[in-house]
């Protein structure tokens, strides 16, 4: 059996959790570094159907992207996810913007998932700059994110002529717009971005790709699962099966 203090040294090592941004709630949220588990389940989020899933896998360690806990709790109510996951004695990893940043983490998994090469990081840490291959306009790129990330939809706005530099910030890394376009790139990927913030990419002329929160980073997941498995070979970790995007396209 593997304990969650072995996990967490190793994400620690990996995504190290002082790199979390400082409003960021990363780390072991709940249960304890003793835990032990032969199982161990991986999720973007720590949801009701995530927790059940464990509870039937007999997975008592959850290692997730978001934050069980993010907020201070003034109250744990019965059946909220917090309740469920101490009731069913389960502890919690969640590695949030620490994970993101990484050299194995979210923004490059994406980045590489895209076709961009030679990433670098820009004046903002949730932010890659890199290349494609070869040009592309931004119709042909959005199947391209489509295809690649199993979008269900996505939205974009176009730029005049081509697109060849390409940003990636995942999840909420709208408020990144700023630095892409400083960094003079043709495209910026993202999870979530406001209103005002595409209409300053539409007048810098740099087309927006807003893919989704979810579809953004929950291609670590698989990712991560491979990375611990391969560390930790006498141990079976699995990605939810029931960790899904809530969200639907018509």
């Amino acid at each position: 059996m593997i304990t969650a203090g072995e996990i967490f040294n190793y994400i620690n090592e990996i995504a190290p959790f002082d790199t979390a941004m400082s409003f960021d709630n990363a780390g072991l949220l709940i249960g304890s570094a003793d835990c032990t588990s032969e199982k161990v389940l991986l999720a973007l989020d720590v949801t009701t159907e995530v927790v059940e899933e464990a509870v039937k896998e007999g997975a008592k360690i959850i290692v997730s992207h978001h934050p069980i806990i993010f907020n201070p709790l003034k109250k744990i109510e019965k059946f909220s996810v917090p309740y469920l996951v101490v009731q069913n004695d389960i502890t919690v990893i969640s590695a949030h913007t620490n994970l993101d940043i990484a050299d194995i983490g979210v923004n490059n998994t994406l980045a590489e998932a895209l076709g961009v090469i030679s990433e670098n990081k820009t004046n903002s840490e949730c932010l890659l700059f890199g290349e494609l291959e070869k040009e592309t306009d931004c119709r042909e790129f959005a199947y391209r994110i489509k295809s690649s990330l199993l979008c269900n939809g996505l939205r974009y706005c176009e730029r005049t002529g081509s697109i060849k530099k390409i940003c990636v910030s995942c999840g909420a890394g709208g408020s990144n717009i700023f630095d892409a376009v400083s960094a003079g790139a043709d495209a910026f990927v993202t999870g979530e971005i406001k209103h005002h913030e595409i209409l300053f990419a539409y007048e810098n002329n740099i087309s927006v790709f807003d893919i989704g929160h979810f579809r953004s980073e929950d291609i670590i997941i698989p990712r991560f699962v491979r990375i611990l498995s391969e560390k930790f070979r006498n141990t079976v970790f699995k990605q939810a099966k029931r960790d899904t995007d809530v969200m639907m396209y018509i």
